[in-house]
């Protein structure tokens, strides 16, 4: 009976001593984003993009009058921007680089009616240098292509001028072979 004492007593000790699993730690949250307050949208931005997705639909002709007319306004931050979103749309020679440079006058003006066109002014004049970017890559590539053609024609003249060459070459007679 000693030895049962004994042995519930050994088992009682060693389950004490056995670690116990701690529980398990709290799980941090994630903290939120941060939330960043966007100024409400302004009534002339408002216009001003709805006047650019209106752009989309007039023809070439028709926007080369609006720009005229908008040329004889006055130079307000509005009616520059409306320019330089004319010149984008019409997309001739240099007009992208002149609707950059009238944003970026607007995008460094310190008017407080300029002031809120700065971010619309900075975001179109970027659209705009990544659209002259790939005009240029677009004509370098229009470039290599015309020089490829140049030169397989003039490897076609070259070609064609050999086999004149071959089909006025006088045909040897074969030996005669004795027998």
């Amino acid at each position: 009976m000693m030895h049962k004492i004994f042995s519930c007593a050994c088992a009682l000790l060693l389950a004490a001593c056995a670690v116990k699993p701690a529980p398990p730690a709290p799980v941090a949250a994630c903290p939120p984003p941060p939330v960043v307050a966007a100024p409400a949208p302004d009534g002339a931005v408002n216009e001003l993009l709805a006047f650019q997705a209106g752009l989309r639909a007039l023809p070439q002709a028709e926007l080369g009058r609006a720009l005229v007319e908008l040329n004889r306004q006055d130079a307000s931050a509005k009616a520059t921007v409306r320019r330089a979103m004319l010149l984008a749309a019409l997309r001739g020679a240099g007009d992208l680089g002149r609707a950059q440079a009238l944003l970026d006058g607007v995008a460094q003006a310190a008017a407080p009616d300029e002031q809120r066109l700065k971010p619309l002014a900075q975001f179109l004049a970027a659209g705009y240098a990544d659209a002259r970017r790939q005009d240029e890559a677009a004509d370098k590539l229009n470039q290599q292509v015309r020089e490829a053609q140049r030169r397989n024609e003039q490897l076609n003249e070259k070609l064609e001028a050999l086999k004149n060459i071959e089909r006025t070459m006088s045909v040897r007679p074969a030996a005669s072979v004795p027998k």
